[in-house]
């Protein structure tokens, strides 16, 4: 582990009001920081990466193919938020929502794939590919189930595995690994672990947030290489508090990247 960085992580948890949680590596697995990396936390629309993997799977099976045109559902309860309703379209292809879920964190469209695939094939790939915790246990904006229980769940160490395997290769295709990177490397919205990276660096990440929710996992190409980061924050009593923790974790990893020490 990287000493400073995680005396940064236990600094920046030990003064956020409420529960954060980390797993921090290179590309080889090499843990840079840790904390509470087995806990559960609510993902928020961190969920949607796992969804996005499993989707990926099934074209790369043959069940789907990315050209495929999904109609919109019109009485989705998820129907008010995401752009999908401010666009003349009624029909996009498989492709088209799945970059909505992830760019702008589409709440529509990620029905749309969850509707497709369902959510006992998406638990049971997440179960398969050894990611026992990582759960989807509702749609997208059925606060009912969440307050009956059902919410979608995962851990730091759970997440960061995803994203090493897929940045490696060894969960899809090529070619799924580059349409799933790539809708990754789109991401909109670089408040949070991105924040403080410098220009000649990127992110392949997606963010997440409820009340008392602030997420963000990715990776982090540095000049130095590739840096993996899942970082959760509940039990927050203001969002902000989340979001700046979050940053100030992304910021350490810049700081304690290689050539920087």
């Amino acid at each position: 582990m990287k000493s400073a960085l995680m005396e940064t992580v236990r600094r920046v948890a030990d003064e956020m009001p409420g529960r954060l949680g980390c797993h921090i590596c290179d590309a080889a697995e090499n843990v840079w920081a840790s904390h509470r990396a087995d806990e559960r936390f609510a993902t928020a629309s961190v969920i949607k990466v796992p969804i996005l993997v499993a989707l990926a799977a099934s074209v790369d099976a043959g069940e789907h193919r990315w050209d495929d045109i999904v109609p919109v559902n019109a009485d989705d309860p998820a129907a008010g938020s995401g752009v999908i309703q401010y666009l003349s379209r009624r029909e996009y292809t498989l492709h088209d929502v799945a970059t909505l879920m992830i760019i702008v964190s589409d709440n529509r469209a990620t029905n749309l794939v969850i509707d497709l695939l369902g959510l006992d094939r998406i638990n049971d790939y997440c179960r398969q590919s050894g990611w026992p915790a990582t759960t989807l246990g509702r749609r997208m904006y059925d606060f009912e189930a969440r307050a009956r229980g059902r919410d979608n769940i995962s851990t730091p160490r759970e997440t960061a595995d995803l994203l090493v395997r897929l940045l490696a290769g060894s969960l899809l295709s090529s070619a799924a690994t580059e349409v799933a990177l790539g809708i990754l490397r789109a991401q909109q919205l670089h408040d949070k672990l991105p924040a403080w990276l410098p220009p000649d660096a990127a992110a392949a990440h997606k963010t997440g947030e409820l009340p008392g929710v602030e997420n963000d996992s990715g990776i982090l190409f540095l000049p130095s290489g590739p840096v993996i980061a899942a970082v959760y924050t509940n039990d927050l009593s203001a969002a902000a508090l989340g979001r700046l923790a979050i940053q100030r974790v992304g910021r350490a990893i810049v700081e304690n990247a290689p050539g920087t020490e």
